[in-house]
């Protein structure tokens, strides 16, 4: 089997699942262990992997502590199907918004080494996404959050209102319910109304859970976004 193909068919399993087994990736992709290995050794030089007794890990850029390491665990794997489901949508070269929240962080790790220009106001994906370079990525000006990684306030709006089209933007949400999609506050729900004036199309990240919960930023009505994906 050619390098590049070897390799992208390990790091599409890393990335499924964050932490895998050599034996394991060498069962199911019909390998031997010395070349899951070695693709691993290419993945690890770029970046992209961890190698570890055994087996490896998809690169931990940041390193979370506190709320935000509880979110990315819980419902891990619903939220790994939903990053999976947006990843379709996504084609090289295209310019592309995403909001904070522990879904789109892991969202941020699938698009690690595409061709492609990254805008967002959270300060961890910006990192998630760092030393790729094809991978371009744009941060917004701004305040850092109290209580999220994300840059909020007049001047992450205003510079949300300056960046140039996006062909899609991605948010999560905190709550949804019949009145619409929520985030956790007003100003990061600012932020991302910023953003989603300059997006051709609006889809939003989150659990099916989320339905019926309430919370005080107010992004958009069930109607004015392009698509709610869930891990269903």
């Amino acid at each position: 089997m050619p390098r590049k193909v070897a390799d992208a068919r390990v790091l599409s399993l890393v990335q499924a699942r964050e932490r895998v087994r050599v034996l394991d990736l060498a069962r199911e992709l019909g390998l031997h262990p010395s070349t899951v290995r070695r693709a691993l050794a290419r993945l690890e030089a770029k970046g992209l992997v961890e190698r570890r007794r055994g087996g490896a890990a998809l690169f931990a850029a940041v390193r979370y502590v506190g709320e935000m390491a509880g979110k990315l665990e819980e419902g891990v794997e619903a939220k790994r199907r939903i990053a999976e489901k947006a990843l379709a949508l996504v084609r090289e070269g295209m310019r592309i918004g995403l909001s904070g929240g522990s879904t789109c962080t892991l969202f941020s790790r699938l698009l690690r080494y595409r061709a492609l220009e990254v805008v967002t106001n959270a300060v961890n994906i910006a990192v998630e996404l760092y030393s790729y370079p094809k991978t371009r990525v744009h941060v917004l000006e701004g305040e850092l959050n109290t209580y999220s990684y994300e840059l909020v306030g007049p001047l992450a709006v205003e510079s949300a209102r300056r960046v140039p089209p996006l062909d899609l933007l991605f948010v999560g949400a905190t709550a949804v319910n019949e009145e619409g999609f929520f985030m956790r506050d007003e100003p990061e729900a600012q932020v991302a109304r910023a953003l989603a004036g300059r997006a051709k199309a609006v889809y939003v990240l989150a659990e099916k859970g989320k339905w019926g919960r309430k919370a005080l930023g107010f992004f958009a009505p069930l109607g004015g976004v392009a698509g709610w994906i869930t891990e269903e």
